[in-house]
């Protein structure tokens, strides 16, 4: 029987290919492209009366690989002024990425199911782990000074668990770590299941694959050890450096330690262990089902490990009681300072956040980025060593081998003190700058503010920015983004760019003298629409495709100030967003669902060719089940079923005999 699959699959290896050859331009490497961020709090942080605080920021840049869905990765760069610097579209590839070798980076990709090894402009230099067959783990891969490397494989290990309650044929994700030298040798090896077997009175064993560890960090503490944060099992784990037996278990069921933890009950679902120094270690502590219910934190413990006590020296919740169910990051600074990435926190209806503390608590620096963004991990980069430039005579010069953003030199050619990043109008005249003395009617702006008054909109932030303009008239409009979610709609099946978006001011009560417009963009069953609206308090109510208008109004206030206002993404006829999938994996995956009921899982089977009779807009593993039409275009396909069969047989014997005209 004739299959599209074979078809299908080279169809996909051509995609594979032209997404890692050519489509990071689509955004355009080494530009920020539509991404922005929000400053929560800006450097240095602020006190209650809003005055600067002067708290420490370490200096650097952030390296955040976000992730919005599997096409939508962003590999980015955030300054320690708070400035997007540079950004790269990666689909397929990121999750975390680092440097690694001398001028070489390390990223996940999810089509080779391998950890890669690319150069600073993404070429692919080196591929890990090639001549073993399981999927490495996307969560870490640590390199050592003399090329060696630790990485964990995922093995899909398969066993009769009837005996202790399991199924039959349960496929357990079993995590291998590796020592592994450049040749791919094994220096050394520990398997999660001889050392940590599956147990019932622990481990859920109620579906067809059990993920009884769920391994998510490695990390070499001051001895030589290596601490394992087991995620499902709540624990903390250190092997021993000589033999990589188990020494300790901190944490879950079976802990070694007991925990003096004042107010909680212990670590939950954990990311991101480290040694820290002086028997302490730091961990993101998700807080997933303790008895605070959903709140995060980073977690500092002081461990004894002779009479065996762990003690809370240390934490941070955020005051916004930030809640991230997956992923999220704590990590400490050489100025003391903690660098916190809150995970998949307020990603259904912002974007998450990313916080430095100080050891007082106070937050010195904080950022909120792109809407719908997840982030997995946040670290901090020395200054000179990700972003600055190659000219000598720039003020910016680097020579590091890791340079992503290698374009961004500034210069003060005129030995003024200014450079064009200041604000420096006119670098070849030393007299004019920023804050100089303006001489009138000389033809000449000295301060840098423009030239003579002249009426406008002089809100940087809004679309009609006017840069000539120096008084404002109060014409400054906003770009402003609604969003409606249709998916929990009877009916299903919704064109969801047939939506609609009426708008109007507050007074006009029953909407009759209201605009309409339709969306600009659409998806996960989720329509956008964009507005350029002007300063006060505007009405507004959305529309199925139907026709059917929401009850009741809504209502958003615009205050200029920002370049982009986004009132959020609501369900259709409700105040929240509507349930779908957090799993950026998932094919049902929604960035503003905030639970997971609607959750389909990595792969859906059925038809996936669009021109067949039962296609699937679901499904992206084709089954071979296709039909189509009549009017086949394969040879023989008498009953348009897509195949030559049977089936085409029997349409010829019945039309035997039959005089055509």
């Amino acid at each position: 029987m004739w299959s599209l699959r074979p078809l299908l699959r080279a169809a996909l290896l051509l995609i594979g290919w032209w997404v890692w050859l050519g489509h990071e331009g689509a955004l355009g490497q080494g530009t920020t492209g539509d991404l922005d961020l929000d400053v929560m709090v800006p450097p240095g942080g602020v006190l209650d009366d809003g005055a600067p605080a002067g708290w420490p920021v370490q200096s650097g840049d952030l390296l955040l690989s976000l992730v919005q869905s599997p096409t939508s990765m962003f590999a980015t760069l955030v300054d320690d002024e708070a400035n997007l610097t540079w950004a790269s579209q990666t689909p397929f590839r990121g999750f975390y990425m680092k440097p690694w070798g001398p001028g070489e980076f390390v990223w996940y990709n999810y089509t080779l199911r391998k950890w890669t090894v690319v150069d600073a402009a993404f070429n692919p230099l080196d591929t890990l782990t090639q001549t073993f067959a399981p999927d490495d783990d996307y969560h870490d891969v640590h390199r050592f000074e003399d090329g060696t490397y630790l990485v964990v494989l995922l093995e899909e290990v398969f066993e009769d668990l009837t005996s202790i309650g399991g199924l039959s044929n349960a496929k357990i994700l079993n995590p291998r770590l590796l020592h592994l030298d450049p040749q791919e040798q094994i220096l050394q090896e520990w398997s999660g299941l001889d050392h940590m077997p599956v147990d019932p009175s622990v481990d859920n064993l109620d579906f067809a694959v059990v993920d009884h560890l769920h391994w998510n960090a490695v990390q070499l503490d001051e001895h030589g050890g290596i601490l394992l944060s087991i995620r499902n099992r709540n624990q903390i784990v250190r092997l021993r450096p000589e033999d990589w037996s188990i020494h300790w278990k901190l944490g879950g069921e079976d802990s070694d330690f007991s925990l003096n933890d004042p107010g909680w009950d212990g670590f939950h679902l954990q990311h991101d262990v480290h040694d820290v120094g002086n028997g302490r270690i730091l961990m993101f502590d998700n807080g997933v089902l303790d008895n605070n219910g959903f709140l995060s934190r980073a977690l500092e413990l002081t461990l004894d490990t002779v009479n065996f006590t762990a003690q809370n020296t240390w934490q941070f919740a955020h005051p916004s009681d930030l809640y991230a169910a997956a992923q999220g990051s704590a990590i400490r600074l050489e100025n003391g300072n903690t660098l916190i990435g809150w995970g998949t926190a307020e990603t259904s209806e912002f974007g998450t956040r990313v916080t430095e503390v100080t050891p007082e608590g106070h937050i010195a620096f904080e950022v909120r980025l792109t809407d719908g963004s997840t982030l997995y991990r946040a670290r901090k980069y020395a200054t000179g060593m990700l972003s600055g430039c190659t000219a000598e005579s720039a003020v910016n010069v680097s020579n590091s081998p890791w340079l992503l953003d290698a374009d961004d030199c500034t210069f003060d050619l005129d030995e003024d003190g200014w450079t064009d990043e200041d604000g420096d109008c006119d670098d070849a005249d030393a007299a004019v700058y920023p804050g100089a003395n303006d001489i009138p009617l000389d033809g000449i702006d000295q301060d840098c503010d423009g030239v003579d008054a002249v009426p406008g909109c002089t809100d940087a932030a809004a679309t009609n920015f006017d840069s000539e303009a120096s008084v404002a008239d109060g014409s400054c409009t906003y770009l402003t983004l609604f969003k409606v979610d249709i998916s929990n709609e009877e009916g299903g099946g919704w064109d969801v760019l047939a939506c609609g978006l009426e708008w109007t001011s507050v007074s006009d009560a029953g909407f009759e003298n209201a605009s309409t417009v339709m969306p600009t963009n659409a998806a996960w069953e989720t329509a956008q629409f964009s507005l350029a609206l002007g300063l006060g308090l505007h009405a507004y109510r959305f529309v199925r495709p139907d026709g059917v208008a929401e009850v009741d109004a809504r209502t958003l206030a615009i205050e200029g100030g920002a370049s982009l206002v986004d009132a959020g993404v609501v369900c259709f006829n409700e105040e929240f967003v509507c349930p779908g999938c957090t799993d950026p994996m998932d094919v049902a995956y929604n960035p503003w669902a905030v639970t997971d009921e609607g959750c389909e899982g990595w792969s859906v089977a059925g038809c996936t060719y669009p021109e067949a009779t039962n296609y699937s807009t679901d499904a992206n593993d084709d089954d071979g089940t296709c039909t189509f039409e009549q009017g086949s275009a394969c040879t023989g396909d008498l009953d348009g079923d897509g195949s030559v069969s049977v089936g085409d047989l029997m349409e010829m014997l019945v039309a035997m005999g039959s005089t055509c005209d």
